[in-house]
């Protein structure tokens, strides 16, 4: 599970991605990207040593054995901002 430091980082990951889009709506899908990735790191510094453990567990429990790799790699931000959830 990502520390809330690492959910800060992929925020401002997402907001400099957002300044190198080209289409408004991709813009604005960066900028909600990183405004999910500051509300998880909130939520995460609200958490309890004992409720990060648990969420670890059940996160590692929920893990497939082997991860499929994707069929189509996109290309440019997108593909950073997509590998945050690999």
């Amino acid at each position: 599970m990502p520390t809330s430091n690492e959910y800060r980082e992929r925020a401002e990951t997402c907001y400099r991605l957002s300044s190198e889009a080209k289409a408004e709506t991709d813009r604005l899908a960066c900028l909600e990207l990183a405004r999910t990735w500051l509300e998880a790191a909130s939520r995460q510094d609200e958490m309890t040593p004992e409720q990060i453990t648990e969420a670890q567990k059940l996160e590692r429990a929920s893990k497939p054995e082997s991860e499929t790799p994707h069929p189509k790699t996109p290309s440019g931000w997108r593909q950073r901002v997509l590998g945050f959830f690999r």
